[in-house]
């Protein structure tokens, strides 16, 4: 695996972020995991670094209080300075109109989140084979 590889978790809940962190550093021990408990924190922390610190993949939580994962998701994408960070919207629920409106938003995958850690750690291994062995992520393509 490539070092410099951060992936910015957007996460309110401290069971799910668990689960994430936990099953993230059992597959990928080396990978920097950054915590944002909603979306306002994310953009406002996005603005004070440059695009060579610019995280490799955002995980975006659907459901959070400030600015929700939808809300996050548009004014990323909307800013051309964001646009190329590839983000995956987690969420408890599976509507098919919320799937529809974040793939519409620019998410690159939708995720149900999984109920036991087991599952979010064959989840996570899928993910993270997809994002770290499978393509190749902007950010690490123009180091």
């Amino acid at each position: 695996m490539e070092t410099g590889i951060t992936f910015y978790i957007v996460e309110d809940d401290e069971t799910d972020f668990d689960y994430i962190s936990r099953a993230i550093r059992e597959i990928q021990p080396d990978l920097t995991i950054r915590r944002f408990l909603h979306g306002a924190a994310l953009l406002s922390h996005l603005q004070t670094i440059t695009p060579e610190s610019f995280p490799s993949l955002i995980m975006l939580d659907f459901f959070m209080p400030v600015l929700d994962g939808l809300k996050t998701l548009q004014l990323l994408k909307s800013n051309e300075s964001f646009q190329q960070i590839p983000v995956v919207m987690w969420s408890g629920s599976s509507r098919p109109e919320d799937i529809s409106q974040a793939y519409r938003l620019g998410a690159r995958a939708f995720h149900t989140k999984p109920v036991l850690f087991e599952d979010w750690q064959e989840q996570l291994q899928t993910t993270l084979r997809y994002w770290l062995k499978t393509v190749e992520l902007p950010h690490l393509a123009e180091s």
